[in-house]
């Protein structure tokens, strides 16, 4: 690749971000734009539909923006990797138009998935191994079945956002095995469309759509594309697998009792296996790996981050770097938060058993002889959200039978320092860091250069010495204080969600 430039792609939950890399594996530019919705009086309550023309719109100035300056000129790219949120869903029809495009927050179909769930769940989890199937693609396509039929006749095939953007960008029409099986198209065991289920359900099924590998290159980059944006026509479109995944790679986490915390809007704690592993009791998920012969074992917390955020909007308003005020404040609260634990979403995964909760602060009354302050409350909900991440393992472990040897971490929350050290105390075990924060585009870069030729597969050990990591200790002495305090929330949380609103 010489000294070129490759430019990564991320399709996420709250944004679409494009980053440019250099040679060595370094970062050297950013951008990002927000979503572009349809108006909420044209669809019903809690859906979420994109629209789709001012998203490619943005998605051109994105790119403009990060390529074609002094720093990054447009003949100096080697490469366009995609990468994105997972869930995240569009239907095409046979000429490859869009017909309805779907961010991983749209619940329109909740009955259509409690309905699926009743009659099919055992074939669900077995086949794609995912539930509840509100979330994932079969269901979404009831309801427009149910809905919308004159849109549901149209429909030829469904991908995902990130395999949508590389047919924009290519004109080539692929699904990755990866993001595939986590909008629930795909059966994990097989690694092939799942003709069984959607046959059984009476949907479309997928078999005109090719699946593609991650770390290969799709297309080209059309010559539409290229007046759009500046950048040369034929310049290589790479596969890149769904986020959480090639933030795996971007972590250098391998088969071997090894975790990775991917801690973003949500924070998803995975290990990869050599064989798809299944919860009996259907708490977990379980989806494939990048490599072909490699699967994930899955236990969420749900989202921790974005409760994190509405967190300091709720409580440092109008403040401009609220989160480095919050980890100030956060270090000047004693261990425990005064005895103040917060409960906001972020849980052990059971999609066994998905609904609202109860949930918020609980700490000693009467105030008159406490003084619960913000100090208190901002570090109860970093202390929270390390409880659940601690449960999640626990259960990882669990299922996966074999304690995990290594820990590594990475994304947003991995910025906030006192996080990280609760974190480590509370699991009370040594963590590495990425020091970048960004391992989903570190992967995604990962996959760019390996389809370039620089690598001879995702797996080579010497692709992840590009990244620093550091590795964190834990205090001895707070070890036992915090499993008693684990403990504690645990408890306590038991009672919470036997508590229905």
């Amino acid at each position: 690749m010489s000294d070129r430039f490759v430019v990564i792609l991320d399709a996420g939950s709250s944004k679409i971000r494009c980053y440019v890399f250099d040679h060595r594996g370094q970062q050297v530019l950013q951008g990002s734009r927000d979503w572009q919705y349809i108006d909420p009086v044209s669809i019903p309550n809690f859906a979420q539909e994109l629209d789709i023309n001012r998203v490619w719109s943005s998605i051109v100035d994105l790119i403009s923006e990060c390529v074609g300056n002094d720093s990054v000129p447009v003949h100096d790219v080697a490469a366009v990797a995609v990468t994105g949120q997972r869930q995240g869903i569009v239907f095409i029809d046979d000429a490859e138009r869009e017909i309805y495009a779907g961010p991983n927050t749209d619940l329109r179909a909740v009955f259509e998935g409690g309905a699926i769930d009743e009659e099919y769940s055992d074939l669900v989890y077995q086949t794609t191994g995912k539930l509840p199937s509100f979330l994932f693609s079969m269901a979404k396509l009831q309801w427009f079945k149910n809905h919308q039929p004159d849109k549901y006749v149209q429909i030829k095939s469904v991908i995902t956002l990130p395999d949508w953007l590389r047919l924009k960008l290519s004109g080539e029409l692929s699904s990755e095995y990866t993001l595939a099986a986590e909008a629930g198209l795909l059966d994990i065991r097989k690694r092939d469309w799942c003709t069984e289920l959607s046959t059984k359900l009476d949907l479309p099924v997928n078999t005109d759509v090719p699946l593609t590998t991650a770390g290969t290159i799709s297309g080209y980059l059309s010559r539409k594309v290229s007046k759009q944006t500046n950048l040369p026509q034929g310049t290589p479109v790479v596969v890149t697998g769904a986020d959480t995944q090639t933030a795996l790679l971007g972590l250098g986490i391998n088969p071997g009792a090894q975790l990775g915390i991917i801690a973003g809007w949500s924070i998803p704690i995975m290990t990869v296996t050599d064989r798809p592993i299944l919860d009996i009791n259907k708490r977990t998920w379980t989806g494939c790996y990048l490599d072909e012969n490699q699967w994930t074992l899955e236990s969420t917390c749900g989202d921790a981050g974005n409760a994190y955020d509405y967190f300091s909007n709720l409580l440092w308003p109008h403040v401009s770097d609220p989160f480095s005020m919050m980890d100030k404040s956060a270090s000047n609260s004693p261990i425990g938060s005064e005895g103040g634990l917060a409960f906001l979403g972020p849980t052990k995964m059971d999609m066994s058993r998905v609904g609202m909760q109860s949930g918020g602060f609980i700490f000693p009354v009467p105030i008159t002889f406490g003084g619960i302050d913000r100090q208190h409350l901002t570090r109860s909900v970093l202390e929270g959200i390390s409880y659940s991440v601690r449960s999640n393992i626990d259960q990882l472990e669990d299922i996966y039978g074999y304690p995990v040897k290594r820990i590594a971490v990475g994304g947003g929350m991995a910025k906030t320092k006192q996080w990280i050290e609760i974190l480590t105390n509370v699991i009370g075990r040594s963590i590495e860091i990425d020091i970048s924060n960004n391992p989903t585009a570190n992967g995604a870069y990962l996959t760019a250069v390996t389809a370039l030729g620089d690598f001879n597969s995702l797996t080579d050990k010497s692709n992840h010495e590009i990244f620093d990591m550091e590795t964190i200790e834990p205090d001895q002495s707070q070890i036992a204080q915090y499993y008693d305090l684990y403990q504690q929330w645990s408890e306590l949380g038991l009672q919470l969600r036997s508590i229905r609103i």
